[in-house]
């Protein structure tokens, strides 16, 4: 279902971009939406939390929860060092733990094994019924377990399925609020767009992106119009523009199976506006509207790799 979709790539770009509290209040809202027991635990003066991030009281189930920075270095001994540490406080501050969970934001790239070993041995030394590493794929396994409605509130909510109609006024918007920055010269491509499948295929995109590109490229008329009606100078400050977000995108998304379709949910994303977020409709609104011009910016090969420019073995 293109609605799956959806879900799991937004949880998984929130992945990606979280780190510290924000990591944290992520983790806050999936499970408190997942266990109704669950209660947050903020620190308090000299007490702190006592290791405690969160817990499901009558459970004795208790998270602590750890999200680096994204552009920071593994700190082995330090996550360690939290893992098993603050397992220790628990239990001096908060008394028996049945279940103990080290929260931990790998972006998907794995828990260092050395951490998984530590947490998982806590089991038997401490006669404990489960000591786990809780990881992205973890945690996205419980958001997606969640109801619709939960999912929405933690996401903002997704895209219809294909669109048959989009207000060229929300376009208009969005390309003014691309066009409102600094304008820089840059060199036109002097390509022919290629084959639309051709380019998807050599690029890695696969469904449900591919359709969203195929269907939202009969709509691309409305930014024809628009650009038609204003100077050369802003034409090509926008399409300097979606060439910066979709290097952006390569550097911000790692390469793996599906990243070629989570970089366009990432450059969707992007391109809309923050108060756009102050009312759902609107958002949504944006998000379809986002969808038109990468169709339209993929087409004239100002986003992804034109075939020529990649080379097969």
């Amino acid at each position: 279902m293109r609605k799956e979709f959806w879900y799991r790539t937004l949880f998984k770009l929130k992945i990606y971009e979280v780190s510290g509290d924000s990591f944290q209040r992520l983790f806050n809202d999936v499970m408190g939406y997942s266990y109704p027991d669950f209660q947050t635990v903020a620190p308090y003066g000299n007490f702190g939390d006592g290791g405690n991030d969160g817990w499901v009281e009558n459970e004795k189930r208790y998270f602590q929860v750890y999200g680096k920075k994204a552009d920071s270095k593994t700190d082995l001994s330090y996550i360690l060092s939290k893992a098993t540490g603050d397992f220790a406080k628990i239990q001096s501050t908060w008394g028996k733990i049945d279940y103990y969970h080290f929260v931990y934001n790998d972006r998907f790239e794995g828990a260092p094994a050395p951490v998984i070993k530590a947490v998982s041995e806590l089991k038997t030394a401490h006669n404990i019924q489960e000591s786990t590493v809780l990881d992205g794929r973890k945690l996205e396994a419980i958001f997606i377990s969640l109801s619709d409605d939960q999912r929405c509130s933690i996401l903002g909510g997704v895209p219809s399925e294909i669109t048959d109609f989009i207000d060229s006024r929300l376009v208009a918007e969005l390309l003014t609020y691309l066009a409102d920055k600094a304008l820089q010269s840059f060199s036109l491509l002097n390509q022919t767009a290629p084959d639309f499948d051709e380019k998807m295929q050599l690029n890695g995109l696969t469904e449900p992106v591919s359709s969203y590109l195929k269907a939202n490229s009969y709509q691309t008329r409305d930014i024809e119009d628009f650009l038609a009606s204003r100077d050369v100078g802003l034409k090509q400050s926008i399409a300097f523009e979606m060439q910066e977000i979709y290097q952006e995108s390569l550097s911000q998304i790692p390469q793996q199976d599906d990243a070629a379709n989570i970089r366009y949910v990432w450059m969707v994303e992007k391109l809309i506006p923050k108060l756009a977020n102050q009312h759902p409709h609107t958002f949504k609104a944006y998000r379809e509207a986002a969808q038109v011009i990468l169709a339209n910016y993929f087409e004239i090969c100002d986003i992804y790799e034109h075939p020529s420019t990649i080379t097969t073995a």
